[in-house]
């Protein structure tokens, strides 16, 4: 790690809204980390850009996730409070228990609750499917699609749809939802009103949606709404409002993520030719191209903590109660551990980068991202030889989530 002198930030304007740092976040990234690695962004407000120190506050026990204790919490709802509203939207009445499941123990327990449901047995179960409706939703395309429309959210949609259980006749109306509350689960959202009353609606919608499965599951079920289920039925420390809450904290956000993953992976493809090369010719390098996929064009830019107790990093000290935002998205792109950053390179070792996390917070989800986005692009090397922009892609209005709203290409056919 290099040695950092402390002092007083250089000058510096770091504007995560700004249109310039949205459209390509790299040049601001770079100066973070050669200038401020550790940035005093605001008050009880600090920004973090170099992957060592990234990956060692993740795994880090002095760091949590819980917001409610942080300074951001007190300042936003006006004082501390046992039960503040979720990121300045409000979830009727069971903020704070989800709030608990952001640290151990709750989170021990909630991570307990889902985890059989994204066991490799259950992934590879799903991989059938998902490689059939990749392959049949291209197959149903003019060579020249939309791609989040037709293929990204579509399957995310229904890869995770059927792993909680949900019917496929509802699975599109789950994909809409996921959409508004995705915009508000960012760190440091601060949505119009117009937008978080949306997003409430969504919310209220969509937990009551939840609540109506699990009162009608029996518990037999391998689908996670039924596991869900059986665990209420066996131990009774949940209310179903509540198991309903965490299906939208833990389960929702994913699929907007998913897809975004999965934009990102295609827009990645129209710029560098290999990666549908390589998993054309060498199609066991699938997991390979992947891997440095979502390192270049991480879905999500940054994850937040909460100091728990003062910590020291590069001289500077996080307070008990100060929120840290680590930028992965900077991280991933360190040239202190990645040659060429900025390039696709498959010579790269394997899992360097931080794009699912690390530690007690490791994304769940990190193997069924993996498989869909294999299918994806193993459908796309089999039926294309190259895609290539026809529109310049828009990017969804989300900082720290980032993804194609639009991104519309035209596919070359493989040369047999």
């Amino acid at each position: 790690m290099d040695d950092v002198t402390p002092g007083p930030n250089p000058p510096l304007l770091f504007d995560p809204t700004d249109p310039a740092f949205r459209a390509d976040p790299a040049p601001v990234y770079r100066l973070l980390r050669d200038t401020a690695p550790v940035l005093d962004a605001a008050p009880g407000l600090w920004v973090v850009s170099r992957h060592a120190d990234c990956e060692r506050l993740l795994r880090d026990r002095r760091l949590g996730k819980n917001l409610a204790g942080s300074r951001m919490a007190a300042e936003a709802t006006g004082a501390a409070t046992e039960d503040p509203s979720f990121l300045g939207v409000g979830l009727e009445g069971w903020d704070a228990k989800l709030f608990d499941l952001l640290d151990p123990p709750g989170h021990t327990r909630l991570r307990g609750l889902v985890a059989g449901s994204f066991t490799p047995a259950v992934i590879a179960a799903l991989e059938e499917s998902t490689a059939a409706f990749a392959g049949a939703a291209l197959d149903a395309l003019p060579a020249a699609f939309e791609v989040m429309e037709h293929l990204a959210a579509p399957l995310a949609a229904r890869v995770i749809g059927d792993l909680l259980g949900i019917p496929r006749s509802d699975q599109a109306r789950f994909q809409q939802w996921s959409s508004a509350i995705a915009r508000i689960l960012e760190p440091g959202a601060a949505p119009p009103e117009e937008q978080a009353a949306a997003c409430r609606r969504s919310l209220a919608e969509c937990t009551g949606y939840f609540v109506g499965l699990l009162e009608t599951r029996t518990g037999h079920g391998t689908d996670l709404i039924s596991q869900l289920a059986r665990s209420r039925t066996l131990h009774d420390e949940f209310t179903a409002h509540q198991l309903a809450a965490i299906c939208v904290l833990l389960v929702v956000p994913g699929l907007d993520t998913f897809a975004n993953f999965l934009g990102n992976a295609v827009e990645a493809c129209t710029r560098w030719p290999e990666p549908l090369r390589a998993v054309a010719a060498e199609p066991e390098r699938t997991d390979d191209v992947v891997d440095e996929l979502v390192r270049l064009a991480s879905p999500t830019q940054a994850s937040w903590r909460v100091a728990l107790e003062p910590v020291e990093v590069h001289g500077r000290t996080f307070a008990a109660g100060d929120v840290v935002l680590l930028l992965l998205g900077s991280a991933n792109r360190d040239e202190r551990v990645f040659a060429d950053p900025d390039d696709f390179r498959l010579d790269r070792p394997r899992r360097e980068h931080l794009a699912f996390g690390r530690g007690i917070h490791y994304c769940v989800g990190d193997k069924l991202s993996r498989m869909m986005a294999a299918a994806a692009l193993r459908a796309l090397a089999e039926r294309y030889g190259g895609l290539r922009l026809t529109a310049a892609a828009v990017p969804k209005p989300g900082v720290w989530s980032r993804g194609p709203a639009r991104l519309p290409v035209a596919a070359e056919p493989r040369r047999r």
